[in-house]
């Protein structure tokens, strides 16, 4: 994006940056930094600086079931006329996607049940159904509310190996005895049955956009917003965009 935009300057902040690459790597205006928290100011000057704000992923960052303090936090950084974008991964919801629809499932789906069953950051997120709702209560306009994307099959190889990466992790982090190895044996059999069967456990990706209110339309940002912001399914970060065409670089 920012070799097709080089007016853009895009700046991004996350709790774990243990997977962001080298600051020598990254485009010239583009950084990375770790923050504490996503409901202090991000940009540490208390102005609103930014075009677009890209929130991805936040669903274990969000306290009390409640994303607000986060969107007005965003609010804050917004311009008028800005956009805030908010993709979110309702792993509470994971779902299959078989290459053949008459084969047996059943492995892969006690799988799917016992991590449901052990892991509370699954736990039921209404907020995720509600985020049009929520935009719009601290003053968004909302351009495009709660689209639901399920992967297709393509990306099997790409979305088995995350999930079943963070599936071996909630192994090593069950505390009562045996139940991290029963995991790891519900595992290895789904895996089985994904590997031979074309099988893939994914969950959906919720998209909703939303516009701050403003006097002076601005077409060219919408265009960003929709056709430039390409889901990142994975990561927990927030990224907010500001255009400098009209500044000093």
């Amino acid at each position: 994006m920012a070799k097709r935009l080089p007016n853009v300057r895009i700046d991004g902040f996350a709790i774990d940056t243990s997977s962001v690459p080298p600051s020598q790597s990254l485009p010239p205006k583009v950084t990375i930094r770790r923050v504490q928290s996503y409901t202090s100011d991000l940009a540490q000057n208390g102005q609103p600086a930014y075009d677009i704000i890209r929130i991805s992923n936040l669903a274990v960052s969000i306290e009390d079931n409640d994303p607000g303090s986060v969107v007005k936090n965003a609010m804050a950084m917004l311009k008028p006329g800005g956009y805030i974008q908010w993709d979110e991964l309702d792993t509470a919801r994971y779902g299959i996607v078989k290459s053949n629809p008459t084969h047996s499932a059943s492995r892969l789906q006690a799988l799917l049940k016992f991590v449901h069953e052990h892991d509370n950051t699954l736990s039921p997120r209404g907020w995720i159904d509600s985020l049009p709702d929520i935009l719009a209560r601290y003053g968004l306009q909302v351009q495009a509310g709660h689209h639901r994307y399920r992967l297709p099959f393509a990306y099997a190889n790409i979305e088995n190996d995350n999930c079943f990466k963070d599936f071996e992790e909630l192994s090593y982090r069950l505390v009562e005895p045996g139940d991290g190895k029963k995991l790891r044996q519900l595992m290895a059999a789904a895996k089985e049955d994904c590997d031979q069967l074309g099988q893939m456990v994914t969950a959906d990706l919720v998209v909703v956009v939303g516009r701050k209110e403003t006097n002076a339309f601005c077409a060219s940002t919408k265009e960003l917003t929709l056709k430039e912001l390409r889901p990142c399914v994975r990561y927990e970060t927030i990224s907010a965009l500001r255009d400098q065409s009209s500044q000093t670089s």
